[in-house]
């Protein structure tokens, strides 16, 4: 098998990863980066996969600065990084099997 075919059952292998464990929905490939959605705590959250090391990111996780935040706005960006977190983490046990 070659490289670029084992890449594309990396790549398949971690989209049904998070289609099962995180019920991850609306998938779009976009180049390199597979954009999709998931809830998590009653939030709704847009995250993005990197497909060169398959890592997860989403606007929402940023650190908020300063103060005038809403318990609302808080509480997303928690959840934001939560789900985050354990995305990266189980991406990365599944490709390192």
């Amino acid at each position: 098998m070659t490289k670029s075919e084992l890449k594309k059952q990396t790549t398949k292998r971690v989209i049904n990863h998070l289609i099962e464990e995180f019920d991850a929905y609306n998938i779009e490939r976009e180049n390199q980066y597979i954009d999709f959605w998931a809830d998590i705590d009653g939030y709704v959250l847009q995250l993005q996969m990197d497909t060169r090391d398959y890592s997860v990111g989403s606007w929402d996780s940023m650190t908020l600065a300063g103060d005038g935040w809403s318990e609302e706005e808080k509480g997303k960006q928690f959840a934001a990084t939560v789900l985050e977190e354990r995305m990266n983490e189980s991406i990365g046990r599944l490709v390192a099997s």
